[in-house]
């Protein structure tokens, strides 16, 4: 979902410069977030790293909360590279790695980019904070559906396979991604490592969609 702000907490339309001012904020808050933890974060820290006011801050945002919402809003909407690859064909009676790999690399680029913020969203998530909740939902659940979709398309060859079903398989599918992409990478890498972890999901991926577990079976 993009979301589109036209007004600053006064009410005040943003023109090119104070959308510009808002954004720059929330550029400083992401700094910070790589070495600072979203606890520890405060309006003047992020004000003083944007170059700008506590007052300015607050003209943009309620408090702190309010701009973490606003970037876990920026990540939801780069998770649009996802389910747009998600809504391509998929061919249910091929093992499409190719087409897996391209699914985990895009959701493995948004969590890059924006892994201290949805770790976040999901620590919130998991206290209960509905406004956190509510985006964990709407970011997740266009990817579990559309997961559902193409596993459940594969049912000539899994006849006991039921949407319900489907939708259940999905949802793990998803949760293991986002466990993964949420671990830190020094923690991946004392494993196998996360090139093959990631590489390991594709296949998972593509076994799943298509219904199928020998890729001998596929193209």
């Amino acid at each position: 979902m993009n979301i589109v702000v036209k007004t600053n907490k006064h009410g005040q339309s943003l023109g090119r410069k104070g959308l510009e001012t808002r954004q720059r904020l929330m550029n400083a808050a992401l700094q910070l977030l790589k070495t600072s933890s979203p606890v520890e974060l405060t309006a003047v820290a992020i004000a003083k790293k944007a170059k700008s006011s506590s007052a300015t801050f607050y003209l943009y945002f309620a408090d702190v909360k309010g701009i973490l919402l606003a970037l876990n809003q920026a990540a939801e909407t780069d998770m649009s590279v996802v389910h747009d690859i998600l809504d391509e064909p998929w061919e249910p009676n091929t093992l499409d790695l190719d087409h897996a790999e391209r699914v985990v690399k895009a959701f493995v680029s948004v969590w890059d980019k924006h892994r201290e913020v949805l770790r976040y969203r999901n620590l919130e998530a998991d206290r209960g904070d509905p406004a956190f909740e509510a985006i964990r939902l709407r970011t997740s659940i266009r990817i579990v559906n559309r997961f559902a979709d193409h596993i459940f398309a594969a049912f000539p060859k899994r006849s006991k396979l039921t949407r319900t079903d489907a939708t259940a398989e999905a949802s793990v599918l998803v949760a293991a991604m986002e466990r993964l992409a949420a671990t830190d990478l020094e923690t991946v890498n004392r494993g196998v490592g996360a090139e093959a972890m990631w590489a390991g999901m594709t296949r998972i991926v593509a076994r799943t969609l298509t219904g199928m577990c020998d890729e001998s079976k596929g193209k």
